[in-house]
């Protein structure tokens, strides 16, 4: 764990720095900079930011990146500390915050997609709940099935078509369950975790599909075409927008919607489209800074204001346009996270899929 302070000139050293140098482990311990919160939403105790690990990961280093954008909507003698715990799948420090949640919304934890699919599939590990959560800010990255060349989605086939992936709870499960929707068996290979072992597994035709995923999307794009591979679907723009329309960084790509029309399929009629919406936004999100429900609306509207700054930020966007990163706030953010909470019906009837097509229960 990394625990830390900031200070005025330390937070404006932050957001000058590259992503993932962003904020060594000794912030010294000063107030929040910042202009005076207008609302009447105070913090007596000061606020807590927790980002999941390692200190000098890709997530703990947006948190960083972002922070000072953050603070700078809290009344300026606001303190604030900073801890990264666990790994980078997002579940240890989502346990802490869900042990923690301050009603008062002094705690803001960032967490990677990773967190959200794990709770989506029933990880036995997972003790906190995202449907009470309120995001603030969520970064999101195109989702894209990829395909070898000859390789198409015929509803009906006889031989499963072999999708790389990382384990039984990666982001390949929204692809796992659109497939499923349109009546393509797939079997899922593990073992093929980044754009360079799925492009390899697409060359040596040791799988028919992938599901890239993640920052830097077009890169991956790349490299899975050197292998011989095109987009067939992506999940779409999410947020707002809604799944049905193509993602704004790929123009080009049809959704996953447009991809079953194609083939003569309403997929957002048909009864397990919920699982499949609620696993696509969780795949699409990099990662997604949050605090507790029933936090006071004047609270939430303070840390909004400091995500906006943030999201506006031309040093922010220095980073993010390259890495293929866009931001949600306010109500688009809190439409993603509707989308992903779905309702227990949902979760049982996708956990239940996952079982009886894949094998996979909580362990």
């Amino acid at each position: 764990m990394s625990r830390s302070g900031y200070s005025r000139r330390s937070v404006l050293r932050l957001s000058a720095l590259p992503l993932g140098l962003a904020a060594g482990p000794a912030f010294a311990q000063v107030q929040a900079a910042g202009t005076q919160a207008t609302g009447p939403a105070v913090f007596e105790n000061g606020v807590s930011v927790l980002s999941s690990g390692p200190a000098y990961g890709y997530v703990a280093g947006w948190t960083k990146l972002l922070t000072p954008h953050l603070l700078g909507a809290l009344p300026h003698d606001v303190t604030a500390t900073f801890d990264a715990m666990g790994g980078p799948d997002g579940v240890t420090v989502g346990n802490a915050f869900g042990a923690r949640m301050d009603p008062d919304g002094s705690t803001l934890m960032v967490a990677p997609g990773a967190a959200l699919l794990a709770w989506l599939e029933g990880d036995s590990r997972v003790k906190y709940a995202p449907d009470h959560w309120t995001p603030i800010v969520v970064g999101l990255t195109p989702a894209v099935l990829v395909g070898r060349h000859g390789v198409s989605l015929t509803p009906g086939r006889r031989r499963p078509l072999r999708i790389g992936a990382t384990n039984p709870i990666g982001p390949e499960l929204a692809a796992l369950l659109a497939l499923d929707l349109i009546g393509v068996p797939a079997v899922p290979v593990f073992g093929m975790g980044d754009a360079t072992s799925l492009a390899d597994g697409l060359r040596r035709r040791a799988i028919d599909l992938a599901f890239l995923s993640g920052p830097k999307i077009k890169q991956s794009l790349l490299t899975a075409a050197g292998a011989g591979a095109t987009p067939l679907f992506s999940t779409g723009a999410q947020g707002c927008d809604g799944p049905g329309k193509r993602d704004p960084l790929l123009p080009n790509v049809p959704s996953f919607v447009e991809a079953a029309a194609s083939l003569a399929i309403d997929a957002p009629q048909l009864p397990n489209f919920g699982g499949y919406d609620a696993a696509a936004a969780a795949a699409a999100t990099c990662f997604a800074a949050v605090i507790p429900d029933l936090v006071r609306a004047e609270t939430i509207a303070t840390w909004r204001r400091g995500a906006q700054a943030g999201t506006d930020s031309l040093s922010v966007a220095a980073v993010s346009v390259p890495q293929g990163v866009r931001f949600l706030t306010g109500g688009c953010a809190a439409a993603l996270f509707t989308q992903m909470a779905g309702g227990p019906s949902m979760m049982s009837a996708l956990r239940a899929t996952i079982m009886q097509r894949y094998g996979w229960h909580a362990s």
